[in-house]
């Protein structure tokens, strides 16, 4: 019973002050659960207000989402990826994602986990970098700011990859506190990231 219980409070940590959204879905598309970074990402203002959605909703195509349920059947898991879904008010967002199998129910995935980071901003600098790549000189562009960009993806998946690790269902029950340092590490580096991201934006204004 204590054992079931400090579960569930490493899982709720790890969960709830994650910087990354997380949600859980059943195969046939119910939220079970999500966490507020999740809720805002999507648009909408409060937890709450997402879980009385499907997560068909946040597709452009129903096929896109059956691909993945498939993949997900014959690997178990997703590695990262860029993704782009659809926010509630029909707005595209592009995320850096990881899904896997949560758990299975004779040898069929039943609910699936899902951690996703908002690169939007992103992606709109890479735009907005290639248009300024196609009319003017390298000389004109801020300095350092081409590489810290082309640096940017790759650093994201590795913080991505360490915390999804984490929060694996089958791992939680065994993390000591080194691990839960390291991935409160993680999510804290992921924070510098975005902030770099926002004042590399901010310099482009």
């Amino acid at each position: 019973m204590e054992e079931a219980r400090l579960w569930q409070e490493r899982y709720r940590v790890l969960f709830d002050r994650n910087v990354a959204g997380i949600i859980l879905t059943s195969v046939e598309g119910r939220i079970i659960d999500c966490n507020e970074p999740c809720a805002r990402i999507f648009g909408f203002d409060s937890r709450k207000d997402m879980l009385a959605h499907s997560a068909w909703d946040f597709y452009f195509h129903r096929a896109e989402r059956e691909i993945l349920i498939e993949r997900l059947r014959t690997r178990g898991h997703c590695p990262a990826e860029e993704v782009c879904l659809r926010v509630r008010n029909g707005i595209p967002v592009w995320v850096l994602a990881t899904r896997t199998v949560a758990s299975f129910a004779d040898g069929v995935p039943e609910l699936l986990q899902g951690t996703v980071v908002d690169i939007t901003a992103q992606k709109k600098a890479q735009a907005r970098l290639g248009d300024i790549r196609g009319g003017q000189s390298s000389a004109t562009m801020p300095e350092g700011e081409s590489a810290r960009m082309a640096d940017v993806p790759q650093r994201m998946r590795n913080i991505l990859r360490r915390v999804s690790k984490s929060l694996q269902p089958d791992n939680l029950s065994r993390i000591d506190r080194a691990e839960m340092q390291e991935c409160f590490l993680a999510l804290e580096q992921m924070k510098m990231l975005m902030s770099e991201l926002e004042i590399i934006r901010l310099l482009r204004e």
